[in-house]
């Protein structure tokens, strides 16, 4: 069987990627995802559990799934193709969702032909795209509570967009900051740094470190994103750099890749302990035994950060897996090439399902925490 890995590895850690890519990237993906969860027989105990016990940690993450796997690719997907009445809905959608009194929009995106007029390397940063929304104050008995909420758009790879394709290919580790010594994903570190050092977000900062210094105050922070959009870790981190309390931050990310050194973790200790990375097993991107991008994680010497929240894999996944352990357990005995093609062809079809479970899994989290509103529901989320 080593000899068959071997064989194979090259074509697992190029191909595969390119194909995941992709598959995250269909343009009626995008337009569908928060539409409907195709992905089926989902269960993360340790969710449920807190859903049952009404903590509002089941809230903010029902919510941010939503928004971070869902409505900002939509949102994205009206802009990119000029639909002002979508635009419109989706707006009105996240307003309901967080009871938004203002949102903002950061769009670095760049246009495949801009892409090509750049001549120098270091001009070549952009991409980032982020929602800021601000929530309405809230008081009692003297203090007041001001709360936001921070969603980083996943990724989008399409013909005529360069812009995520290139931040994700550009993996070498490289320091947070010229003189830290936390080493991170270089295009994840840009792709962050963009939506921070947006106009809009310095205005927001200041306005954070402000509430901060009020007395009777509280200021409560949500940062989110899914894939790509776990960038949002790194803008926490140049949140806490610029002055923002870690306490008053909660990082939440969806499928998120491995993507930051030990270093990394180490500097950010604080803000690492309040962020929460939830998983599906079998995801394409995450940081798992036998996963197809592990090879690219143990290379790089990247690790997963956040507290773990975990959904069991599809039952079809499942049952690749075993398919997979029984081509294996026949190649070993027999090195023919007919199951060496067989195991080919069932490595095509583990990495559509991980592809599709990165892209469509996460709604289940929102779904369930919808269901959990209804004070008659049992543990298991059933009447």
């Amino acid at each position: 069987m080593t000899l068959l890995k071997k064989n194979i590895n090259l074509f697992l850690t190029q191909a595969t990627l390119c194909l995941g890519l992709f598959s995250t990237a269909v343009p009626s993906q995008a337009q569908n995802i928060g539409k409907t969860n195709s992905v089926t027989n989902l269960r993360s105990v340790q969710f449920e559990r807190l859903c049952f016990q009404r903590s509002v940690a089941c809230a903010d993450i029902g919510k941010a799934a939503h928004m971070s796997s869902a409505l900002i690719y939509q949102l994205f997907d009206t802009e990119r193709t000029g639909n002002k009445t979508k635009r419109s809905n989706v707006i009105n959608q996240i307003k309901r969702l967080y009871g938004a009194k203002q949102i903002d929009v950061i769009n670095k995106r760049m246009k495949l032909s801009d892409f090509f007029l750049i001549r120098k390397e270091q001009d070549k940063i952009f991409g980032g795209y982020a929602v800021l929304i601000r929530q309405p104050e809230v008081g009692q008995f003297g203090k007041r509570k001001v709360s936001y909420a921070i969603a980083f758009k996943g990724t989008y790879v399409g013909l005529e967009d360069p812009n995520d394709l290139a931040a994700i290919s550009s993996g070498v580790p490289v320091n947070m900051y010229r003189r830290a010594a936390a080493l991170i994903h270089e295009g994840f570190r840009n792709y962050a740094g963009q939506v921070f050092n947006d106009i809009k977000s310095k205005e927001l900062l200041v306005e954070i470190l402000s509430l901060q210094k009020q007395a009777n105050t509280e200021v409560e922070i949500l940062v989110t994103g899914h894939s790509l959009g776990a960038a949002s870790i790194l803008y926490t981190a140049m949140l806490v750099d610029a002055g923002v309390l870690p306490s008053n931050i909660r990082t939440i990310v969806f499928g998120a890749p491995a993507f930051t050194q030990p270093s990394f973790a180490n500097r950010y200790r604080t803000a690492i302990a309040n962020t929460t990375r939830v998983e599906t097993k079998g995801d394409f991107f995450i940081y798992q035994q036998r996963g197809y991008m592990q090879p690219i994680y143990n290379t790089l010497g990247y690790l997963p950060v956040g507290n773990l929240i975990a959904a069991e894999p599809t039952e079809k996944l499942k049952e690749l897996w075993q398919e997979r352990d029984i081509l294996e357990q026949q190649y070993q005995a027999s090195q023919s090439p007919k199951i060496k093609s067989a195991y080919l062809d069932l490595t095509k079809r583990i990495i559509l399902e991980q592809a599709n479970i990165h892209v469509k899994s996460y709604g289940y989290f929102y779904e369930y925490y919808l269901r959990t509103q209804d004070p008659n529901l049992t543990r298991s989320g059933s009447r």
